[in-house]
């Protein structure tokens, strides 16, 4: 189990609206470590609303991502009128409460930018990402999603993108869609668009991002156990040219990206002992 909590916790940091959820496996062994540490986090979070769901999987793609249609269990949250769902491999780094302020829609989510391919004039198809998402719960439309993965197997980006590609809001991709991966890119233009020609500052990225999804595979996510040459492999180039400014240190693309990853295990040891000892 992940943990999730650390998101929690930096929700409550930024003083983030009321009414936090965490989807739980319904089946979870009530005295397995796992279970334990809930009613542990539950004791000290009472805000935190534990919601027993059904693990929904898929034999389809990478293994790491078999259980990602779970997340839309949050479409059946009726009693509240917009969810702000998203992965648990991610970064809280600001307040995200205006999102809450945007036009009402049953789905706003950024582009998969990383996706997106443009050949000279041809307007680029439009990817949607799954991993942060605004949504309005609707049972209508939570049926739909669970037969569409039971019926095809479909990943959750699949599912998304199959039932929403043409009607869904779009929300910005920079600043709310920031991957740790693009700290390993060379090229930063999809991420800039539209303003390719801007120059990249790592720092100054995530000085203004409200969240940073965890993407570097094959390294595994945060809470898994990574090797040595796994790290070694991932980490981003650092240059002899890449020399200290006055306004971002010296190798700012490894700088920020190791930061992120330090600041995760940093919390994961803070909040989660209980379910890594």
């Amino acid at each position: 189990m992940t943990c999730a909590v650390v998101i929690f916790v930096a929700l409550a940091t930024f003083e983030v609206v009321r009414g936090i959820y965490v989807a739980t496996p319904r089946d979870l062994i009530l005295d397995s470590r796992e279970a334990k540490a809930i009613r542990m986090i539950r004791a000290g979070h009472p805000d935190i609303v534990l919601h027993p769901v059904d693990v929904l999987s898929t034999n389809k793609g990478d293994p790491a991502w078999r259980n990602s249609l779970t997340k839309f269990h949050a479409f059946a949250l009726t009693n509240h009128t917009r969810v702000l769902a998203f992965d648990s491999d991610s970064l809280i780094l600001d307040n995200i409460n205006f999102l809450f302020l945007a036009p009402n829609s049953p789905v706003a989510v950024p582009r998969a930018y990383w996706l997106t391919e443009r050949e000279d004039d041809v307007v680029a198809k439009q990817i949607l990402g799954s991993h942060i998402m605004l949504i309005e719960p609707n049972i209508h439309r939570y049926q739909r999603i669970i037969d569409q993965g039971v019926r095809n197997g479909d990943l959750d980006m699949e599912i998304l993108n199959t039932l929403f590609q043409d009607s869904a809001t779009i929300l910005p991709h920079r600043r709310l869609a920031l991957l740790t991966g693009e700290f390993r890119n060379k090229d930063h233009r999809k991420y800039l668009a539209p303003d390719e020609d801007e120059e990249w500052n790592a720092m100054g990225e995530v000085s203004r991002a409200y969240l940073v999804h965890f993407s570097d595979r094959p390294l595994p996510k945060p809470w898994k156990p990574r090797t040595e040459a796994q790290w070694q492999m991932a980490l981003p180039a650092c240059l002899d040219d890449d020399v200290e400014t006055p306004d971002r240190p010296s190798c700012a693309d490894r700088f920020m990206w190791t930061g992120f990853y330090t600041d995760y295990d940093h919390d994961r040891e803070l909040y989660c002992r209980a379910l890594i000892t």
